[in-house]
This record gives C-alpha cells, sequence and structure tokens, in this order.
C-alpha cells in the first residue's frame, strides 16, 4: 500500500496515500479514515516523514506535513 510499484501488473492495486500537496494529503487522510486504526498511524506517520526528510523538499509538502500531523494529533486523542 505504501509504495508504489513502476511495473504495473495486471489487477495490482495502486497507492492511495500521498504527501505532494495538502489536497492530496487531505484525500489520503479520508481514505486513511476507512481503515483500522493501525494503519491510519502506520500510512499518516509514512507520508508525514516521507515529506519531513524529502531531499528537494516543496513548499506543498510542508503544507501535507500539517495536514498528517493534525490527523494524527486527532486519532491519537480519541485512543
Amino acid at each position: 500500500m505504501l509504495f508504489n510499484n513502476t511495473r504495473k501488473k495486471r489487477g495490482q492495486k495502486k497507492s492511495h496515500l500521498h504527501y505532494g500537496s495538502p489536497e492530496k494529503a487531505r484525500k489520503s487522510v479520508q481514505y486513511l479514515k476507512k481503515r483500522p486504526y493501525g494503519e491510519q498511524i502506520r500510512g499518516a506517520q509514512s507520508m508525514y516523514f516521507r515529506a519531513k526528510y524529502h531531499a528537494r523538499q516543496t513548499k506543498n509538502m510542508r503544507g501535507a506535513m500539517k495536514v498528517y500531523s493534525k490527523f494524527l494529533k486527532s486519532i491519537r486523542e480519541v485512543e
């Protein structure tokens, strides 16, 4: 789920998680809300840290980090 494979096979699922812009991050969060709790945490943390430590970080990635950070805080409060 977290990694995209450039060699697609027929019927292979694509990743629903993105960190390139805040809009894509919001769509990813909506997808994660429908998944089990553990998958929500792993997916959001992975995307947050990918954006945070990206070699060529952009302004949009920083916006996506804020979206994921807010989501992580909200689901940890529910715990």
